[in-house]
């Protein structure tokens, strides 16, 4: 039996500790509520260092509206995700534009001679963008989860993740245990 290769949905921000790995989670949750099954939701930075912990005040405002956190730890855009990715989801036009150079440069010399997009703002899939709050107190970063909640349901509408969904598993009735003996 072979493994099912799930499709990665990518966010990317400059150094993945606040606002990428909010809106990480929050899609996770976000697919799981809609029950939408096959995707891996992963984060990374466009300056972002290796192994970073996630900002404290992400941390807080996350778990204050009840979002679970796994283990985090912050990564750079890999030419190895620019390759593997369904999608990208940048905060900023900037970075969207900058990602869209690194990936066609890396897609190029590994001899693709077509590169579809599949990089996106924030912007053009919810209609606005996300500041980043680095810096800033703890209102600006509850500001941007409200702002990255807010999308979740856009974003997943236009990228049209359902159409990538694996199929849910139907529940058929089978007995379990040993065939009976027939007489």
């Amino acid at each position: 039996m072979s493994a099912i290769k799930l499709k990665k949905i990518v966010f990317v921000c400059t150094g993945n500790t606040c606002r990428s790995p909010m809106a990480e989670y929050l899609l996770k949750r976000e697919l799981k509520k809609a029950k939408l099954r096959g995707f891996k939701v992963c984060s990374a930075g466009v300056g972002a260092k290796k192994g970073e912990p996630m900002n404290p005040k992400s941390v807080q405002v996350l778990t204050e509206h009840g979002v679970a956190i796994g283990k985090f730890s912050s990564a750079p855009v890999s030419d190895k995700l620019l390759q593997e990715a369904l999608v990208f989801v940048c905060m900023t036009e900037r970075q969207k534009s900058f990602l869209m150079d690194m990936r066609w440069n890396v897609l190029r010399k590994a001899g693709a001679e077509e590169i579809e997009n599949n990089i996106y703002s924030f912007e053009e899939l919810a209609g606005y963008g996300i500041p980043d709050p680095y810096g800033f107190g703890l209102d600006e970063y509850r500001r941007v989860y409200e702002a990255l909640e807010g999308g979740m349901s856009a974003l997943i509408e236009e990228l049209q993740l359902q159409k990538y969904a694996l199929p849910t598993k139907t529940l058929t009735s089978r007995k379990r245990g040993r065939p009976k003996k027939s007489t």
